[in-house]
């Protein structure tokens, strides 16, 4: 049994604002050279896009038009919390569960992120939930919470 992957950053944006980062400027800061099923191909993917409301999906538009989802959305409170049953390159009956919250701070924002529900995936659960411990690390940790950063200097100007 793996117990669910718990990161914490903290972005020195209101909760709002690093909600429609994390949604709406997805294609933005997501790894996509790496961390798409475009990157499979050797290739960037033409968009990712989020479709703002539960029961909406995660939609990767591949290098070659072809579209592709990443996951569909079962939390969408914005400012508040975001989940997603993630289910990237494999059929959504094999999803894994992704919740992230948004709460205020003195600083800014601590971006909670919970994702879970690997067990399902059977003999891959482990190497799975092994590859996004260190994944998220980077996809949270740098790619989210540096394009917050770079949000808040445009502010500042």
């Amino acid at each position: 049994m793996t117990d669910p992957i718990q990161k914490t950053v903290t972005v020195p944006l209101r909760p709002q604002e690093a909600f429609d980062i994390f949604t709406k400027d997805l294609a933005a800061w997501w790894p996509t050279d790496s961390h798409s099923l475009s990157a499979g191909d050797g290739a960037l993917p033409e968009d990712v896009s989020v479709e703002p409301r539960e029961g909406g999906q995660i939609i990767e538009t591949k290098h070659d038009g072809t579209t592709a989802p990443w996951g569909r959305i079962t939390t969408w409170q914005p400012g508040a919390a975001f989940g997603v049953s993630w289910h990237v390159g494999r059929p959504e009956e094999q999803s894994t569960d992704i919740l992230v919250v948004f709460t205020p701070t003195d600083m800014g924002t601590r971006v909670d992120l919970t994702h879970g529900g690997f067990d399902r995936l059977g003999e891959t659960a482990f190497a799975t939930w092994e590859g996004y411990v260190t994944g998220w690390d980077y996809v949270l940790g740098q790619c989210f919470a540096g394009r917050c950063a770079v949000a808040e200097q445009i502010k500042a100007i």
